[in-house]
């Protein structure tokens, strides 16, 4: 593990992975035939991802592989495109393949080809063997991508997802990667279709997760998500004032192996130490460690965060002997009008202005506290000035201030109904999970447990009902922001919300609601 001091890291950066099975094909006269249940070849642990930052519906950095050019301790054979005509309004971008070859060990590995094969057997499939002859250092790690060193830049140089171009049919024949090491061969077999994106040339169809085609990295043939995970623990503690305390973040890729050689910044984001910084480089478990000394009695929310083609991040709340729950107010993605928010007799008065809560970005007023663990927020909403049918007025949880940062809302509307909604990664688009009828005055709740997220509606407070549908699994670990949000629907007139009843305690010491 790394341990880190304010802006100083400490400890040499070792990249020792677990060995894995390791499955070689001789090589004869015969081309070598594929070795499905194998992510190793000569030593090297081989992961394969794709990368994409030339579209305007930019990606969810946690897709975008990481570590890649320019990080310690990798040996990047790519380039990025360059000009408008490549990409669009970027001076250079990326849209490829890439393969990323880990050498755990304490010797130089050389590798004396790399060929991949992207549907040959099928019409418009290609083949691939750009990168020649190279070395993998002892203990770092060799990424391959489009345009290496010495071969002509082409718009679809390893554009991987691309062969059979604006195909919407997944193609079953699996790409194929053979990488030969010391004159001996061996296949591997990407059977999870990273390099070609599900089997589709999803920048033409599109998909769940839209046209970018963007994927983390995982071990080849390793099935998984497109995202990298980051959590910080302990998600809450609580120190003595004046102590030194530590964070460790654990970054895993799309597969759940760790992340080495990836860059974490910490920061104090709020709290009695807001301000106090950090960075590391994750080792070969994925972790990177942060630590400080507190100053005085408060709640500090630190954050950790990774940057790609933007950044992603987890919370953890270290409580300095603070005595009581602090409610803080700001606007978030910077509205037109400003918005406020004041408290009398157990009446919140939240004004709020804001396009809207949706999209890939939010724009309205948040009342809200850290939180650490399973917790329940709930309160009436009392009124809502008119702004538009679909100003929103209710209760949130969010991973942070970012106007693109995660969240899960149960919010009523003048003239739209209760709605339930959704993040589900930075900068992803919202989801609606749920709407019904209903209007102010109306009491709402959310219960975090795990990471799953349930709304209720109740018309006294007492009983509650689930909302159908509103049920989700959000992979939010670490601490969150909950509380009240407010937006107007309108980038001229802001919209006023009244809510009592406010409460946050733990989730189960209400009781469980009933469905509606």
């Amino acid at each position: 593990m790394l341990v880190l001091m304010i802006g100083r890291l400490r400890g040499p950066l070792r990249r020792l992975w677990p060995a894995l099975i390791v499955g070689l094909v001789m090589v004869g006269s015969v081309a070598p035939q594929p070795t499905a249940a194998s992510s190793t070849a000569g030593g090297l642990v081989v992961s394969v991802g794709y990368a994409e930052d030339k579209e305007t519906n930019n990606p969810n950095p946690a897709n975008y592989p990481t570590p890649w050019q320019g990080s310690p301790g990798v040996v990047f054979l790519g380039s990025a495109m360059t000009g408008s005509t490549n990409c669009g309004s970027l001076p250079s971008c990326f849209d490829a393949g890439a393969i990323r070859l880990d050498n755990p060990t304490s010797a130089d590995i050389s590798v004396g080809d790399v060929f991949v094969d992207v549907h040959s057997s099928v019409t418009g499939g290609k083949t691939f063997d750009l990168w020649g002859s190279f070395v993998v250092p002892a203990g770092k790690m060799v990424v391959l991508t489009a345009n290496p060193p010495g071969d002509p830049h082409t718009y679809n140089d390893f554009d991987t997802s691309g062969f059979p171009s604006n195909n919407c049919t997944p193609v079953a024949v699996a790409p194929t990667v053979t990488i030969t090491i010391g004159g001996q061969a061996t296949t591997l077999v990407d059977s999870t279709h990273v390099l070609d994106t599900g089997g589709i040339d999803r920048g033409f169809c599109g998909g769940p997760n839209g046209k970018n085609e963007s994927i983390q990295w995982r071990h080849i043939g390793v099935s998984g998500s497109p995202s990298a995970s980051l959590s910080l623990a302990p998600a809450s503690q609580a120190p003595v004032p004046g102590t030194q305390i530590a964070e460790t973040a654990t970054l895993l890729d799309g597969g759940g192996s760790p992340i080495p050689a990836a860059t974490v910044n910490f920061a104090v984001v709020s709290g009695p130490d807001a301000g106090a910084t950090g960075s590391a480089i994750s080792n070969s478990s994925g972790q990177a460690t942060f630590a400080y000394v507190g100053g005085s009695a408060g709640v500090d929310v630190v954050a950790a965060t990774v940057t790609t083609v933007g950044s992603f991040s987890t919370q953890a709340l270290v409580d300095w002997g603070s005595t009581a729950a602090t409610w803080t107010g700001v606007d978030i993605g910077s509205p037109s009008i400003a918005g406020s928010d004041s408290s009398a007799n157990g009446v919140w008065t939240i004004t709020g202005s804001g396009r809207d809560i949706g999209g890939t970005s939010d724009q309205f007023h948040f009342v809200s506290q850290p939180i650490a663990g399973d917790e329940m927020v709930a309160a009436r909403v009392v009124s809502q000035t008119n702004t538009n049918s679909r100003a929103r007025s209710g209760l949130m949880f969010r991973q942070s201030v970012d106007p693109a940062s995660p969240f899960y809302a149960v919010v009523v509307t003048p003239g739209s109904g209760v709605w339930v909604m959704e993040r589900q990664g930075y900068g992803a688009s919202v989801l609606t999970l749920a709407t019904v009828t209903g209007t102010t005055p109306t009491w709402l709740r959310i219960t975090r447990t795990g990471t799953t997220f349930d709304g209720a509606m109740s018309a006294d407070g007492v009983t509650w009902a689930i909302i159908p549908g509103a049920s989700t699994t959000l992979g939010l670990p670490g601490a969150l922001l909950a509380g009240m949000a407010v937006t107007s629907h309108s980038m001229t007139s802001a919209s006023t919300a009244a809510f009592d009843g406010v409460s946050l305690t733990a989730a189960g010491s209400a009781p469980t609601p009933t469905p509606m």
